[in-house]
């Protein structure tokens, strides 16, 4: 096992262990974090993903940006996005996540903005999923970039993520913490 795997499990397995109750405290720090800094982005479609084996949570962050009129799309296998509303029909894929059926599907550069998953995530917005690269493939074929923000925990900041070729960096990270912008590190 690589230094890359090392972390993602280390940060999966103590995500997966974290009771319920902090899953839902750290959401919810995480959403007040959010609201501080929702005026800096463009709104109108928003990428997010379903929660899985204890990821933090951006659902109350959703439920927020649909009650205000922004259309929100969940990913599918495909590498696109469709569509999800209050409701939309779930149903599980072959990596038990939940996908929208029957939404109107749009590709990535379609959207302002994306919350992304991650196993662990460095100091310069490099990130490590979950080791099958379907966001770095999707955004590195996308030419408009819509803006690519982290939600982690804490614990799932590293040192480096290991960055390949691959690799898309994010904007942002938000945290139970605060919130880091990557962009002046990208520029520099």
């Amino acid at each position: 096992m690589n230094a890359k795997q090392e972390a993602r499990e280390k940060a999966i397995q103590t995500r997966k262990r974290l009771p319920l109750k902090d899953q839902e405290i750290f959401s919810n720090l995480a959403k007040e974090i959010w609201d501080k800094i929702k005026k800096d982005f463009k709104l109108n479609s928003v990428g997010f993903y379903w929660p899985t084996q204890g990821e933090i949570s951006c659902l109350l962050i959703v439920e927020e940006l649909i009650e205000k009129g922004s259309r929100c799309f969940l990913p599918i296998v495909s590498q696109n996005v469709e569509e999800y509303t209050a409701d939309t029909e779930l149903k599980v894929n072959r990596f038990k996540i939940p996908e929208p059926q029957k939404g109107v599907e749009v590709s990535a550069e379609q959207l302002d903005l994306i919350f992304v998953p991650c196993a662990c995530v460095d100091e310069i917005g490099h990130r490590i999923g979950m080791g099958m690269g379907f966001y770095d493939r999707t955004f590195k074929k996308v030419s408009l970039q819509p803006k690519l923000i982290t939600l982690a925990y804490d614990f799932q900041k590293i040192n480096s993520c290991f960055p390949e070729s691959l690799d898309i960096a994010t904007h942002g990270l938000i945290t139970p913490s605060g919130y880091s912008s990557f962009y002046s590190k990208k520029a520099e």
